[in-house]
């Protein structure tokens, strides 16, 4: 299970984020004023079932007034999407059923026995859009002219790549935050945390603790994405909330003017053999364009190297621009970028 999944399986196996879950993504169900003690953490490794990371999936069993509900979580993270999840989860809506029947033997015999729902929800993390048909009868082909015999249902997609962290942090609850800070790149870290910490003082207590205590690992999984930083993810470990953010964002800041003072350095350096003064400004157009065709490699690979020469005939402030942007960019729009320099 990869460090995301794992994270977000940690944080909603806590009853109280669930109940959060609910409140943000789950209106049909918000109604009931459904409260940790109408939750139950069901068992879901079905081990005859070889899609995707089992260990990533999550079923509770959600009290509402008399009647219960399955809530089937399924976390994906991958960027590439499964356009064979109706399957996928029809499978395992039929396991999680036949478990139900095989928990209730004798009443599952007589004829007023009823199989308790299933809300299967998708939560979408990755960074693609999440294009796959939610509904199950569209997998099927002319499904209409033979509907009284395929199963029609549907799966709830939340996706996150849809959802700007302003309003997740405007949800103003723990798990509202989490998933803003979550979502926030290298050039957004700062904004983000600012507008999270301005947030954080208006939560109730109990929501202060609850995100406190997963904070440390949404950071952690900050720096794993963000390599380039630099950071130390285990700086974090011991601190209050409030004196960790302010720390991060030093940290975060710091990085960025180590690497841009870096690569003005090494261009000064190859500029002071044509002069003083010449030498300084084609110094840090050399250092600028050195940094800026590090990050196009890093982030895009090889498929950036026709392009990049491009970079020769930039101005600083086009240089600049692409540097300071690069975590924003698509490939398209940095080649639409290296395009134009080069027409």
């Amino acid at each position: 299970m990869g460090i995301y999944d794992q994270l977000f399986k940690e944080i909603l196996s806590d009853k109280e984020m669930i109940v959060e879950f609910i409140d943000i993504f789950i209106p049909k169900l918000k109604s009931y004023g459904i409260s940790a003690e109408d939750i139950t953490i069901e068992h879901t490794k079905f081990t005859d079932i070889k899609y995707g990371d089992k260990e990533s999936d999550l079923l509770f069993k959600v009290k509402y007034f008399e009647n219960e509900v399955y809530l089937y979580l399924l976390i994906e993270h991958q960027s590439t999407v499964d356009y064979l999840m109706q399957f996928r989860i029809l499978e395992y809506m039929v396991r999680i059923w036949k478990n139900y029947i095989n928990e209730h033997k004798k009443e599952s015999r007589t004829k007023g026995f009823k199989l308790i729902p299933i809300m299967p929800i998708v939560f979408y993390t990755g960074k693609r859009k999440w294009t796959a048909e939610n509904w199950f009868m569209k997998k099927v082909e002319n499904w209409e002219m033979f509907d009284e015999y395929t199963p029609k249902f549907k799966y709830k997609v939340i996706d996150l790549t849809q959802i700007p962290e302003e309003q997740l942090i405007k949800i103003k609850k723990a798990l509202g935050l989490l998933l803003a800070l979550n979502k926030a790149e290298n050039k957004t870290v700062t904004r983000i945390i600012e507008e999270i910490k301005i947030e954080l003082e208006k939560l109730p207590e109990k929501e202060k603790e609850k995100f406190g205590n997963y904070v440390n690992g949404v950071i952690k999984t900050l720096v794993k994405r963000n390599r380039d930083l630099n950071l130390d993810e285990e700086i974090f470990e011991e601190e209050e909330v409030e004196e960790m953010f302010e720390n991060f964002v030093k940290a975060v800041n710091g990085a960025y003017k180590d690497a841009i003072e870096q690569g003005m350095k090494q261009g000064i350096e190859q500029g002071i053999e044509q002069g003083i003064e010449q030498g300084f400004k084609s110094g840090m157009l050399a250092g600028e364009r050195k940094l800026t065709r590090s990050l196009l490699r890093k982030k895009f690979g090889e498929k950036i190297e026709p392009y990049i020469d491009a970079l020769d005939y930039m101005t600083l402030k086009e240089l600049t621009e692409i540097a300071e942007n690069i975590l924003d960019l698509s490939f398209e729009e940095t080649i639409e970028l290296l395009k134009k320099v080069s027409n």
